[in-house]
């Protein structure tokens, strides 16, 4: 199965309890954007990003772009 890296741009920052889960979960870096926080996940299989966008969502984060990236 392929991993691959994906950029998330969220509108506003990101609660420390969800970025804690992230960190857990997954390698990724966190970076203040110009319309709010980007995520950057690397090694990240399909499960994964449906899980990742999940917690976003019911967290009440809003994911205003995705991408997948150049690993």
């Amino acid at each position: 199965m392929a991993l691959s890296r994906y950029e998330l741009t969220i509108r506003g920052p990101v609660s420390r309890t969800v970025l804690d889960v992230v960190r857990t979960r997954f390698d990724h870096v966190s970076a203040p954007g110009a319309d709010g926080t980007v995520l950057v996940v690397d090694d990240i299989d399909q499960a994964a990003v449906r899980a990742l966008l999940t917690l976003l969502w019911d967290t009440g984060h809003h994911v205003l772009a995705f991408e997948e990236k150049p690993a």
